[in-house]
């Protein structure tokens, strides 16, 4: 039962249109007076459908304004050759073969002197060419296709605006909000090709990249593609829809149906579509949507001709008043229709007025043949036709088809209007004169568009980065990128490219990476590159797009900028030479005395022994007999006097002659000065061997003091193009490695000298994994660490800003020194300033020369304890058999030979008896 009830309502409903339908069309052919005039203009309107759509509505404006210019003609008398003019209509369709057909039937039976249209631009070209073969003109009302610009046959011309200024149009618009993107939807005619030729053409032009170009047919059962997943799967976000609005419709619903509506989606049409076909919910997805259309001059405030158009309205409504709109509702291309017709009547009658017979018609019984006598002026007169039409200023010229001067857009936003009644309808927002160059405000400042979910800020042409997946490269080259198990990252990998997890590795570039994470919120698919896997080939990886960028020490290269953009700085960046450490801290036994020569030590020891001589000459008063043994007692004790002056030992207080002093005080100024020189000469010698190296950076290399074959260099890095270009000029006479571990190998197994790597590396390993190896020079080639990303990438600006932000946040600084900071080797810089301490090897000499004084003081208080034994030994015999003596007094002898006996004594130096 229910069905059969919803049958029957369906039939009412087709019935109800079908005499709407009726009643239109009777009510459009018997309330307008029919025309009794032979010359007429033909005017050509789309054949309306069966549902009451806003197609309809137009249609109906622009026939209505037709005949009302005519009836106009009537009232202002306008005679041609005698007569009024009248008017014919023909109702195009699909097969323009039929519309032929109809046109051929009119013009053999009146005498039509121009077209009035047609509609679409699939009709005009064929329908102009008709007009040539007639020697008449065709004037669209709508056909807007660019290519009908370049007509030459001077029988067409066009007042509406061209969709080259729409294209235009569309591509200010981009640069207003700074789109660099797009998706261009169009139908598959004349229409929607040429309009996606002229947009895509714009685009070039500026660098705006057309992503998606999507072309569908006519009916949403004759899509051939997807464009749904195109859509998703895009990166751009700006999409463009060229096509009518029974295709624009049917795109929009099923837009809604997939959820690309009210999202990050903006849509730009290029028809004004009902809302009528919308519901409530529907409508409120639609919020957000742009449409750009040509516009009269009066809907931007710019004059036109309201005396015509008043009267005109007036006629409407007086021939057909049920269907007149009001004022603000009619038409953009009614009343270009009317501006049309009015074109051919300000035309002709300049021509009837300079021509007598000015509407002759040769061969007029057949239409093939048949053909204006008069067609030359004719054209002539059209190109220099100029007047203030109901639309605004209309003018033609002899360059093209198109409408010259100030011809007017308008950006129309879907937006709630009123919130209360939820009233949701178009909004002009924006207005574009075409002889400027950029849009402006429709009305006020106050007239701001309404974002898609209802924003106010323009949205990115681009899907936002968060919870994309982003895809990124990285390869093992600690500190950088640090595998936590390389075994088990490595294993299964077939190609040169493995996905893995965040939690499978570490170092300064993971902190890096989780930082942008946190701060973007994309998703980071990382691919782990072989060991053997060239830096340019991650960044051609980048420019063929394999991933969207490398996670390691990419720095700057003419071939590298050419192939992908660069991210800003992360950090500087240069080159550093590494070598081994030098071993030249062998034992050497007599290192203490190598500040000297030989020659020079001999003088010390000879001025030592001359002064002491000397002090024993100067101490006596008057010669005496002295027992040889008192004077090698007396000589000791003057070279002891001298040695501890010399090493500053000298002891004060005591009394002198004045010849003591002055050579005591030379022998203070002998002590200064060579105190001084053996300091600084002995710290010469321990630098110096502690700097003994095979190079001493940059130049030595560049100057040829170590053999290229012993350089090691690794291929495909940006160290390579520096060796390249600037030290072996192209040629690749190096020791080539394959990865940066190579080089700490290859110089700890004495396969190469000299290694060159960023400071970065080199710095990190030294100071805590080749304790054996160092750095020498300073760095060089100064440069910086950047992310690689493909040209044009759409999220580049989000990626810098994420990356400013890491440097202003100052967590870059933590991440560097948590790992460039650490130090578990002792300094291996050549050039340090600071000198390492004397090892027990360079001052153990001092130890053994004190170790044989002590033996030879050991020997010599043995051997004189031997020799009193022996002494004592001889002397008991004649000790028991002799009476005792009375022993000569013991000389007082002191350490100090110029110390004195006795406070009383009048002599100063020691007498012996």
């Amino acid at each position: 039962m229910f069905t059969v009830l919803q049958t029957v309502f369906r039939l009412l409903l087709l019935l109800l249109g079908v005499l709407y339908k009726v009643r239109i069309q009777a009510t459009s052919e018997s309330n307008w007076p029919v025309s009794t005039s032979n010359t007429k203009l033909l005017g050509f309107f789309p054949q309306q459908s069966n549902n009451k759509t806003y197609n309809e509505t137009w249609i109906i404006h622009c026939m209505s304004m037709f005949r009302a210019a005519i009836l106009l003609s009537h009232q202002y008398n306008m005679m041609y050759q005698g007569e009024l003019i009248g008017y014919e209509e023909i109702i195009t369709g699909e097969d323009i073969m039929l519309t032929i057909d109809g046109t051929c039937n009119k013009v053999s039976t009146s005498n039509i002197i121009g077209f009035v249209g047609p509609a679409y631009s699939r009709e005009a070209r064929y329908l102009s060419s008709f007009a040539h073969r007639l020697g008449i003109i065709s004037i669209s009302y709508s056909a807007t296709s660019p290519q009908l610009s370049t007509i030459d046959s001077q029988a067409f011309f066009r007042v509406v605006s061209s969709d080259e200024n729409t294209a235009l149009g569309i591509l200010l618009l981009f640069q207003r909000y700074k789109w660099k993107s797009s998706i261009i939807i169009h139908q598959n005619d004349e229409f929607g090709n040429d309009g996606m030729e002229s947009l895509k053409q714009q685009f070039s032009e500026v660098d705006i990249k057309t992503r998606e170009t999507i072309r569908l047919g006519m009916n949403v059962t004759d899509y051939q593609i997807d464009w749904v997943q195109i859509l998703k799967a895009s990166y751009s976000r700006i999409v463009v829809l060229w096509a009518n609005e029974q295709l624009t419709t049917m795109v929009l619903k099923q837009a809604m149906e997939e959820d690309l509506l009210g999202s990050d989606f903006v849509w730009i049409l290029t028809t004004n579509i009902p809302l009528t076909s919308f519901t409530l919910r529907e409508r409120q997805k639609l919020i957000g949507t742009l449409t750009i259309e040509p516009m009269h001059a009066d809907a931007i405030e710019q004059p036109i001709n309201t005396t015509l158009l008043n009267q005109a309205y007036d006629i409407w409504k007086h021939y057909q008043p049920e269907t007149f709109p009001g004022n603000d509702n009619v038409s953009n291309f009614a009343l270009f229709t009317f501006d049309a017709t009015w074109s051919f009547l300000l035309a002709l009658q300049k021509l009837c007025t300079t021509e007598q017979s000015c509407l002759q018609i040769n061969n007029a019984s057949n239409c093939y043949y048949r053909q204006f006598s008069n067609s030359e002026f004719y054209y002539h007169l059209m190109r220099s036709t100029s007047f203030l039409g109901v639309s605004g200023e209309i003018r033609f010229s002899n360059t093209t088809t198109d409408r010259v001067g100030h011809q007017y857009y308008v950006v129309r936003n879907i937006q709630s209007i009123d919130v209360q009644n939820k009233t949701i309808d178009h909004k002009p927002v924006l207005k574009w004169d075409t002889e400027s160059s950029q849009w402006t405000q429709y009305r006020n400042e106050s007239d701001d568009i309404v974002w898609p979910s209802q924003i106010t800020k323009a949205p990115a042409d681009y899907k936002l980065i968060r919870g994309t997946r982003l895809r990124m490269a990285v390869i093992e080259a600690t500190p950088f990128i640090i595998l936590k198990n390389p075994a088990i990252s490595y294993s299964g990998m077939t190609g040169d490219y493995k996905k893995i997890e965040l939690s499978e590795f570490d170092g300064f570039y993971k902190d890096i990476l989780v930082y942008l994470q946190d701060e973007m919120g994309f998703v980071p698919v990382v691919m782990l590159a072989k060991p053997t896997v060239q830096y340019d080939q991650l960044v051609e990886g980048v420019a063929n797009d394999l991933f969207d960028t490398v996670m390691t020490t990419i720095t700057i290269t003419s071939r590298r900028t050419a192939l992908v953009d660069l991210s800003i700085a992360l950090m500087p960046s240069a080159i550093r030479v590494v070598i081994r450490k030098s071993q030249s801290n062998d034992f050497d036994l007599f290192f203490f005395l190598a500040p000297f020569s030989w020659e020079l030590w001999a003088v010390i020891l000879a001025t030592i022994i001359f002064t002491a001589i000397l002090l024993g000459l100067l101490e006596q008063t008057r010669p005496k007999r002295l027992n040889p043994a008192v004077i090698r007692h007396r000589i000791l004790e003057r070279i002891h006097y001298v040695l501890c002056t010399m090493l500053g030992r000298d002891r004060t207080g005591e009394n002198r002659s004045s010849a003591e002093q002055v050579l005591i005080y030379g022998l203070h100024v002998i002590q200064v000065v060579l105190f001084s020189l053996y300091t600084a000469t002995i710290l010469s010698f321990i630098i110096a061997s502690n700097s003994t190296t095979i190079v001493s950076g940059i130049d030595d290399i560049k100057n040829g003091k170590v053999a290229p074959n012993r350089i090691g260099i690794v291929s495909g890095s940006s160290i390579e193009y520096y060796y390249l270009n600037t030290i072996s000029h192209g040629k690749k006479d190096y020791y080539e490695v394959k990865t940066l571990n190579d080089i700490y190998q290859s110089l700890i197994n004495k396969d190469i000298d000299v290694g060159l790597w960023s400071n970065h590396s080199i710095i990190y390993f030294t100071n805590n994994v080749y304790c054996d190896l160092m750095t020498v020079g300073v760095e060089f080639s100064q440069s910086s660490y950047h992310l690689p990303i493909k040209k044009g990438w759409i999220y580049e600006d989000e990626l810098n800003a994420g990356v400013l932000s890491l440097i202003e946040s100052e967590e870059l600084e933590r991440i560097q020194n948590k790992w460039f900071r650490t130090q578990r080797c002792s300094s291996a810089d050549a050039f340090d300033t600071k000198t390492s301490s004397l090892s027990l090897k360079q001052t153990g000499g001092v130890f053994i020369v004190f170790l044989i004084f002590g033996v030879i003081a050991v020997i010599i208080q043995a051997f004189s304890a031997i020799r009193g034994y022996f002494s004592s030994q001889n002397n008991a015999p004649l000790q028991n058999n002799r009476a005792p003596v009375s022993s000569p007094p013991t000389p007082d002898i002191r350490l100090n030979p110029l110390s004195t006996v006795s406070q009383g004594n009048p002599h100063r130096y020691l007498n012996f008896h």
